[in-house]
Parts: C-alpha cells; structure tokens; sequence
C-alpha cells in the first residue's frame, strides 16, 4: 500500500459525504459542484479552509496542496473564490432538486442535507417546504421520511408545519392515486404512523410550545392522519383491532375539535400557519406565516381532511354529530378559500377532484386560469 502524503488528514463521518453517482449526467455535474466547493471544504480544519478560500493563495496552494479524504474519497483541493467562483448555496440546491427524479438521485438527499448542515448553512422555510414538495411530486417522499429518521445528521426536522403537512399529503396520495389498493393503503398508513411517530421525538418538537400546540395534536394534521388510517380500513384492513384504532384515532379528532367548530378557521394557528392567504396578506393583527402552504398545497390538506371525516362515517358510528359538524366546517372554510376568483387556480379544482372523487361546486371561473394573489410558489 502506499505512503499517503503527510498532509492527507483523514475524516470517519456516520453519514457519507460523497455522493453516489447517479445515471443523470446533469445531476452528477451539479452534485460534483456542490462536493467540492461546499461539502469536502467544511472538513478542513479552519486554517486550511481560510488558504482554500483566499484567492490570494492559490500560488501557495499549488506549492503546498492540501489533500483530504473523506468516505474513502481522497481529494486534493485548489483554490475556491467564494464570491466569483462557486454558485450560491441554494441557489445550487434548487437546480440539484430540479435535476433529481428517479430513486437513485433522490438516494443522494441525505448526503446533501447532511454536507450542507456540516458546513453550517441553514436552509429557510422555502427551501424545506421545497425539498418535501419535489419529493412528492417525483415520488420519492419516502426519502424525506428517512432523512428525518437521522435528523442529527441532515439536520431534517418534521417541527414545521409545511414538511409535515406536505409529507403527509404525499403519503396519501398513494391512496387516492391507487383507489382500492389495499397494499398501497397499508403502505401509506404505516408511513403516516412513522410519522406520527417522529413528531413526538424531541428533534421534531417545538419545544417553546405546550404539548397540546404541537404538531402532533394539530387539527389539520390528525385530519390527515384520520384519511390514512381510515382508507386502510376502508381498502380492506378491517380487523376487530385496525377498527379500534380507528375509533381511536375519531374520538382523538373530535376531541382536538371540541372548541374550535365555531371559531374562523383562519383564526386557529394549526390552520392559519398552513393559509397561503394569510401569509401573503398580513394584518395588523397578524403577521405573515413564513411555511404556509401554496395554494394547491392548501387545497389537498383540506380536502383530505373532509374525505377522511366522510369515509371515518362510513365506518364507525361514533361521533357521528360532531364529526358532522366538523366536515361542514371545513366544507364552508375551503369554498370561502377557494371561492375568490383573483386567487384560485383551475389546478385546485383538479386538486379536489383527485381526493374526493368529483368535481367541486365552486362558481365557473373566466378563462382557463386565475392570476393569483396566492402564487404557486416553486
């Protein structure tokens, strides 16, 4: 074996720091980008990372190289202008996503996450609410669910309402995109329990908040919940104990509901945190929400609410009233959102037709689209 140069420091991570190469040309070349100017830096010692990212010295780079190997990875480094020669940081990050589509690319995320938490750059809510929505799109929503298992590493946390809400959305489309499939149903609810099962963990908890206001208590994320376990049942998992649970999980949502059936919906924070309305239309009463959903988005939780309330009645007889009272509330929240012409889209209508199963009664639109005051944001 040969002598490594003396200057070759090498590093033991938990999480790999290089990426695996993926059949997408265009993919490997940004991910490439991101390694060597992002990622392998922030495993030097602070002086070595200063003579790399001095242009000043890049003649004493050449003459004194600096090699580092990571995950096996021996990497000799030249001289990076941090303000002329490298990409910004997420503006990188949101070409590699738009570049990621199959399983393999996606299989490159944690690494991302990861290189990007170690060399200390904190993604703002766009970004988050970005990466868990393209992972939806693509399919691969499953990615972000492990990415929050080592939350320590990628620095992924479920504690924001718009990840957890879009990963649930996702999970349940699996349903509705494969209607009496009760593999596919058994899939999502064991995923949405996953889940549920994150949120109580202390890396996934807002810990500035009582209990009862976390995430795992929130009236439009149990909603969702109630449509994943509900379906499962629905699609042919009806044992005497998935059937309890159920019960379980109605009583649960009827409970978090009990005071709030009467309230503007708009007024109730779970609720309002996910309204792109308002928090692109701030009042002086309140200010903007900086992780809401889109309008689409929005649209989806909604509706998988009121279906998981309509198919829950189908099945159990519990709280019949109350979960009554609840899908009209709902129902009457979504059609004042949705009612608006400066701000629907026709993709929302499509959005409520894939969940519910047919098309929604809101008033005719002119023209094909809307301009929105509540943009669809990428």
């Amino acid at each position: 074996m040969p002598q490594r140069d003396s200057k070759l420091m090498q590093v033991s991570i938990a999480v790999r720091a290089v990426f695996s190469e993926t059949e997408n040309a265009e993919l490997n070349k940004v991910l490439n980008s991101i390694q060597q100017n992002i990622i392998l830096p922030a495993y030097l010692p602070e002086k070595q990372r200063r003579i790399v990212f001095d242009p000043q010295k890049r003649s004493y780079l050449e003459q004194n190289p600096i090699v580092i190997e990571v995950d096996g990875l021996e990497h000799k480094f030249s001289s990076i202008d941090r303000f002329n020669g490298i990409e910004e940081s997420k503006m990188v990050l949101n070409r590699a996503l738009d570049r990621m589509h199959s399983a393999g690319d996606w299989a490159n995320l944690g690494t991302l996450l990861a290189g990007y938490k170690k060399a200390g750059i904190q993604l703002k809510a766009k970004h988050r609410g970005r990466i868990a929505r393209m992972a939806g799109i693509r399919g691969h929503i499953y990615t972000i669910i492990e990415c929050a298992k080592q939350s320590d590493r990628t620095g992924l946390s479920l504690k924001y309402p718009e990840v957890t809400a879009r990963i649930l959305a996702s999970i349940n489309s699996k349903i509705y995109e494969n209607r009496g499939d009760a593999a596919e149903a058994k899939q999502a609810l064991s995923w949405t329990e996953t889940v549920l099962d994150l949120l109580q963990r202390p890396e996934h908890t807002d810990s500035t908040r009582q209990t009862r206001d976390r995430l795992h208590y929130s009236r439009p994320i149990r909603g969702m919940t109630l449509f994943s376990r509900a379906c499962a049942v629905q699609a042919g998992s009806s044992s005497h104990r998935e059937l309890e649970l159920l019960r379980d999980e109605v009583s649960l949502f009827v409970s978090l509901w009990r005071d709030s059936v009467n309230e503007d919906l708009s007024d109730l924070q779970d609720f309002a945190c996910l309204n792109p309305k308002l928090e692109r239309h701030p009042t002086k009463n309140r200010s903007p929400f900086i992780s809401a959903l889109n309008g689409n988005g929005y649209v989806q939780v909604l509706c998988q609410n009121i279906k998981g309330i309509e198919v829950a009645m189908e099945l159990v007889k519990d709280n019949t009233e109350s979960l009554v009272s609840i899908r009209r509330k709902l129902g009457s929240h979504l059609q004042e959102f949705a009612i608006k012409p400066e701000a629907r889209k026709v993709s929302w209508a499509e959005e409520y037709e894939k969940v519910m199963g047919e098309k929604p009664d809101w008033q005719p639109m002119s023209g094909t689209t809307a301009t929105a005051s509540v943009e669809e944001r990428s």
